[in-house]
C-alpha cells in the first residue's frame, strides 16, 4: 500500500527558510508534506517528475480586487498562474458588500471606473445572492476557488450603507449614531470571517477622524 497520495520527485526545492536551494522529493499525505529527502519508489499513490522545476511554498498576493472576477474565475487569473495561492480581496475600500439590491449598480460601476473591472463581467458573472457581508463571505465560501481567499472589510459600502450614497461621497463624517452602527457591522463582519479593513488605501474623505480609536484596535 502506498505511504504516501502523492510524491513529487527530483524538483528543485526553494522552502522559504532562507537556505541554499536543494533537490529533494516531496512526500505528500492528507494534504500535508508528510517527507523530505529522497524517497525510495512506489511509496506514492501518484508522482509527479518535477525535473527543472522549481518547487516551492505557495505566495500570498497582499492586493487584488477578485471580488467579483472569484465568481467565474476559481483561478484568479493571472494570480493562480503565476504560483499564487493565497489572495487578499476587499482593498482600496472598494467592494460588494454590505450593498443593497438597490445600490448594486453603482458599486458595480465603481469598480468600473476606479480599478477597471469590466462591468458586463460583473453583470453577467455576479450571482448576488447577498447582502451584508456576512451572507456575502458564505456565498465566496460555497463557489468553487482554486486559491485560498483572504477578505478585509470594504470601508466604501459600509458607509454608503450607514450614511447614504450621497453624503458617504460626499465625505461627511458620521453622526455619534451612524458611527456606533458602523463599528456595529464592522464587528460583526469580522466576527464572520473578515480580517480588518483597509485604511491605508481609502480615499480621504471617507476615514473620517472619528476612527481612529476603532482602527487602533486592529
Amino acid at each position: 500500500m502506498a505511504e504516501f497520495d502523492l510524491v513529487i520527485r527530483n524538483g528543485m526545492v526553494i522552502d522559504g527558510t532562507r537556505v541554499p536551494r536543494y533537490r529533494a522529493d516531496i512526500g505528500i499525505k492528507d494534504g500535508l508534506v508528510a517527507d523530505l529527502g529522497r524517497l525510495a519508489a512506489h511509496r506514492g499513490r501518484r508522482e509527479i517528475d518535477a525535473g527543472g522545476c522549481i518547487v516551492a511554498p505557495g505566495f500570498v498576493d497582499l492586493h487584488t480586487h477578485y471580488d467579483a472576477q472569484l465568481f467565474w474565475d476559481p483561478y484568479c487569473t493571472l494570480s493562480g498562474w503565476h504560483g499564487i495561492t493565497s489572495a487578499v480581496i476587499g482593498n482600496c475600500g472598494f467592494g460588494f458588500a454590505p450593498v443593497r439590491p438597490a445600490e448594486r449598480e453603482r458599486a458595480m460601476l465603481s469598480m468600473t471606473r476606479v480599478e477597471a473591472i469590466p462591468y458586463a463581467a460583473m453583470k453577467a458573472g455576479m450571482p448576488w445572492d447577498w447582502t451584508t457581508f456576512p451572507e456575502f463571505l458564505d456565498r465566496v465560501e460555497r463557489t468553487p476557488k482554486a486559491i485560498n481567499l483572504l477578505p478585509y472589510v470594504p470601508i466604501g459600502p459600509l458607509l454608503v450603507w450607514v450614511m447614504g450614497l450621497a453624503a458617504a461621497t460626499a465625505g461627511n463624517l458620521p453622526s455619534p449614531a451612524e458611527h456606533a452602527e458602523i463599528c456595529r457591522i464592522f464587528e460583526e463582519s469580522l466576527d464572520a470571517g473578515g480580517c480588518g479593513w483597509p485604511s491605508a488605501s481609502c480615499p480621504a474623505a471617507q476615514r473620517p477622524s472619528n476612527w481612529t480609536t476603532t482602527a487602533r484596535r486592529w
